[in-house]
């Protein structure tokens, strides 16, 4: 479990302060400060309980939650003091499910925006990470790069299998433009599917493949970046919150932050300073691109916002 608030205090499950204390005493410790969390903070502190990572190699929002502390940070002066606190780990369907339910073991999520999510809960339609997530680069094999190489129509790109998570959103927008999908229930077991040969493909948007090829390449050494193509859809990716009070109270926090931090730019910052050599490690503008419609986006999308939404031909 992670805490951190807006006044920066060190917190029992910090590594340098829990060194020496034995791995079932942490254990016991972790468990204890998540159940008597709400006991301990301190009044009208507001609380972010956010998704903890699924494994030790999976570094997919370190961005996100930092955009989110940033937000919080920038409106302490009006909303006060606040937490964030990761819970244990849950799968997109069961955070659906906690947020739609106002269980309170969860409240707040990031995820894509889809036409269930608009009916049933609070978004902040503030493209999160500027729509990079809607860029997607393949990992392959490496015997494969002559194959991929020589793709010049998004009919040939559909002739190769894609792996993607079992029940993840972009599972029902590939299927729905005619690709084939194969689905695994673990994500890290899904790099180990691509290099069994049980996918073709695992399409990794320009917020995740550079850090999952790096985690891997040494133990996956036929693990590659395909280095021509670029899918792409829209798929902007929001924080969501419960339909209660509490949860409008959160979310109109996060969103006046958020705005704050895009008009003193703070915001397009903390986006450089994760992405930007990612981006020019992965030649994203020079790549092929092939469109895909999103079928899920609905009227709401700001699609107008230009300064919000990432582009590889215009990002200098």
């Amino acid at each position: 479990m992670a805490l951190f608030g807006s006044s920066r205090r060190a917190t029992c499950n910090r590594p340098e302060i829990l060194a020496w204390v034995p791995r079932v005493i942490r254990r016991a410790l972790a468990v204890g400060a998540f159940v008597l969390a709400p006991v301990l903070s301190h009044a009208g502190e507001m609380t972010y309980i956010f998704n903890a990572p699924e494994s030790l190699l999976d570094k997919r929002y370190l961005y996100h939650w930092e955009v989110l502390r940033t937000a919080l940070e920038e409106t302490t002066a009006s909303y006060g003091p606040f937490r964030m606190v990761s819970s244990g780990f849950m799968t997109e369907q069961r955070q659906v499910f906690e947020l739609q339910h106002a269980t309170g073991k969860l409240t707040i999520m990031y995820l894509s925006t889809t036409p269930d999510l608009e009916r049933t809960l609070i978004p902040v339609r503030i493209a999160v990470d500027r729509n990079l997530s809607g860029y997607f680069v393949y990992l392959i094999r490496k015997e494969n790069q002559g194959r991929f190489g020589s793709i010049a129509t998004i009919d040939d790109l559909r002739g190769f299998s894609h792996g993607l998570g079992l029940g993840w959103i972009d599972v029902g927008i590939l299927k729905s433009d005619g690709f084939k999908v194969v689905t695994g229930s673990s994500y890290d077991g899904l790099f180990e599917m691509l290099i069994n040969g049980r996918f073709d493909c695992f399409p990794r948007s320009g917020v995740e493949v550079v850090g999952e090829y790096d985690q891997r390449k040494a133990r996956m050494p036929d693990l590659h970046i395909e280095k021509t193509l670029l899918l792409y859809y829209p798929l902007p990716m929001y924080f969501w919150f419960s339909r209660t009070d509490e949860g409008r109270r959160l979310a109109a926090r996060v969103e006046e932050g958020l705005q704050a931090m895009i008009r003193n730019r703070t915001f397009f910052a903390i986006f450089d300073k994760y992405f930007r050599s990612n981006i020019e490690r992965l030649r994203l503008k020079s790549r092929r691109i092939f469109k895909v419609e999103n079928p899920n986006l609905g009227p709401e999308t700001p699609l107008d916002d230009r300064r919000l939404w990432f582009d590889p031909q215009t990002y200098r």
